[in-house]
């Protein structure tokens, strides 16, 4: 985990709104994350910003099947370093505000979660509608998209983008505390698992 952590702090030094985190998620966040994940939804699970893995874990650790597992990240080190540890899951190196095609390449239709530590809070809202709104497209009315922020506040627009969103977990026990919001179309219900 060292190499991990050290190879995340080197790529914050050189991109600091890019990767926005100096350290990687603890286990406490990705446990805390992937237990508001609904698992009986029907297609794949996305991990937007996977970086080193500790979301991807807790996804794992919470009973995702690998083989619906897409973990998307940007930074090539940090692509290659999930593929040596996660062999079994689909690992797309690719830039988030694409994740339309991406996803289309791969044929997928349907989403049952998003999860992502994206730093959208620092993009454009350009940028921000071109990562949520596919998504949301994909997600079946009990799926979520779940964004890890590190503000007290949403790290979106929500009234601009046309969308819900709320608050749906705090993580203290996170080098620097995390919130967990929830994301859905403006007007549809909250997930099941969400309260």
């Amino acid at each position: 985990m060292a190499v991990e952590a050290g190879l995340f702090f080197g790529l914050w030094l050189r991109k600091p709104l890019q990767i926005a985190a100096v350290y990687p998620s603890s286990d406490r966040l990705g446990d805390a994350l992937a237990g508001l994940v609904d698992f009986d939804q029907p297609g794949a699970v996305l991990e937007l910003g996977a970086g080193t893995g500790s979301l991807t874990r807790g996804l794992l650790r919470r009973g995702c099947p690998p083989a619906r597992l897409i973990a998307l990240e940007r930074e090539p080190p940090l692509a290659a370093l999930l593929r040596r540890d996660f062999p079994e899951i689909a690992v797309v190196e690719g830039d988030a505000t694409r994740i339309a095609d991406h996803l289309a390449e791969r044929g997928v239709e349907r989403l049952a979660a998003v999860v992502s530590s994206l730093p959208v809070k620092w993009f454009p809202e350009a940028e921000q509608r071109a990562v949520l709104l596919p998504c949301l497209d994909l997600l079946g009315k009990d799926g979520c998209f779940l964004q890890v922020t590190n503000g007290f506040s949403s790290p979106v627009p929500i009234a601009r983008l046309g969308i819900d969103g709320r608050e749906v977990a705090r993580v203290w026990r996170n080098l620097p505390p995390a919130q967990i919001w929830s994301y859905t179309r403006h007007g549809a219900p909250l997930p099941r698992g969400i309260r």
